[in-house]
């Protein structure tokens, strides 16, 4: 066993992330990521379902008029952060605005899908409020996102510092890292 998964297992353990679950199972996902499993996915999280740290966010879907629901389907996950969501279909297809929280977000529009990756666009813009929400609330985590604009993305409300440590450890691929939505939303 490399020594370096054992140490990212341990840090992992002591930034909190597997307390949501029996000792058990937290005993099974710490050994999962010191025998070499991704942080993130299959043993190390027992598979976790949609909904409580992670959420299906289909670039398609979202970029087709699915933002409001796939946004419906966090605000659970989000309320014990402090952030209360709610979303509103404000126009489409032409210009595809929501509002979240009252806030005017830019999903896409006719140029995006033009010169850039709607699907990657409308993916981002909404979570890049939604981060702006939870700091506002004062909370931790913040939604990073894993294959954005794809059909198979995925978006995880992550402690910055589990992300910084995984990183850290040297162990997974920029390729396989979640990011945090970065650039500013379209407010146009």
């Amino acid at each position: 066993m490399d020594q370096r998964h054992a140490d990212l297992a341990r840090a992992l353990r002591e930034l909190g992330w597997w307390r949501h679950l029996s000792p058990d199972d937290a005993a099974a996902g710490e050994r999962a990521v010191a025998e070499g499993s991704h942080p993130l996915g299959g043993r190390a999280t027992l598979d976790e379902e949609p909904g409580t740290r992670y959420f299906d966010v289909d670039g398609e879907t979202m970029a087709e008029g699915g933002v409001t629901r796939v946004l419906r389907e966090m605000a659970p996950a989000l309320r014990p952060h402090g952030v209360d969501l709610h979303v509103e279909l404000v126009s489409h297809p032409e210009d595809y605005v929501v509002a979240i929280n009252g806030r005017r977000c830019v999903v896409l529009t006719p140029d995006d899908w033009d010169r850039r990756s709607p699907w990657a666009v409308a993916t981002m813009n909404p979570l890049i409020v939604v981060n702006e929400l939870l700091a506002e609330a004062g909370a931790v985590p913040r939604l990073y996102t894993w294959y954005p604009g794809s059909n198979q993305g995925e978006a995880w409300l992550l402690d910055p510092r589990i992300v910084a440590v995984i990183a850290d450890s040297g162990l997974i691929s920029a390729d396989d890292m979640p990011v945090r939505p970065f650039s500013a939303p379209s407010l146009r």
